[in-house]
């Protein structure tokens, strides 16, 4: 008895309708559960609201996988050049050769602005860098500029997106406020054995939606190319 009240007639319906004409255009999901056919020439009917949604709705998840579809794509073409570039790191005699081959091959590969490597060492065991090593740059690993990467290098992953002003300065110098968007590859971890970051001044060219497997190939081959040379200072 108490539900047959709470029925809505065809009349009660339609009395509301008319005084709410804009009804479903505040409450368009309605559309979705009706069932419609279709109008007289010349009118709009409500099938012809609901087949705009669906429209649209397609239109939508058409863009959203034409996205998917280049984003993987590109990250398939990257892991490839990636690969290759890692075949030829590998290729290279001794540190002289490696140090130039990695950060020109890097800033070719990633179409970057800016490459900076940052090496940790504990004691006074630096690396016999070559030289004219641009932007290449070794630190204690107690220094407290790096301070402000220890969430970053605590991830023990790469990172893509934006970094603070304050971190873009200790990598990138005079060039802080012209990069604009970064890929840190921490090296090795437990501790970490230093920080490779790839940096653009276009805003999108790193972003955190991006795939990281294959820069973390790139992370652990870099730290294993230059093993070597850091156990050789310490005399292992």
């Amino acid at each position: 008895m108490g539900d047959d009240k709470l029925e809505l007639t065809a009349a009660q319906v339609a009395a509301y309708l008319k005084k709410h004409p804009d009804f479903f255009a505040y409450q368009p999901a309605v559309l979705d559960s009706l069932q419609l056919s279709t109008s007289p020439e010349g009118t709009i009917s409500l099938a012809q609201r609901q087949l705009e949604r669906c429209l649209q709705k397609n239109e939508k998840l058409h863009a959203q996988l034409n996205s998917l579809l280049f984003n993987a794509r590109k990250n398939t073409e990257l892991q490839s050049r990636v690969h290759q570039l890692c075949l030829r790191l590998m290729d290279a005699k001794g540190l002289d050769e490696l140090l130039p081959l990695l950060m020109h091959e890097l800033k070719q590969e990633f179409e970057a602005d800016e490459v900076t490597l940052r090496l940790f060492y504990t004691g006074d065991a630096k690396i016999d860098l070559p030289v004219l090593t641009d932007n290449i740059v070794q630190h204690h690993i107690d220094d407290e500029g790096f301070k402000i990467f220890d969430s970053l290098l605590a991830k023990q992953q790469p990172v893509c997106g934006r970094l603070t002003l304050a971190q873009k300065t200790v990598l990138f110098g005079e060039q802080a406020e012209q990069v604009q968007s970064v890929a840190c590859l921490p090296l090795g971890h437990q501790p970490c054995a230093g920080l490779l970051a790839i940096a653009s001044f276009n805003v999108n060219r790193f972003h955190a939606d991006m795939g990281t497997d294959y820069l973390s190939f790139l992370g652990d081959i870099t730290m294993r190319l230059l093993r070597p040379y850091h156990h050789a200072e310490h005399g292992e």
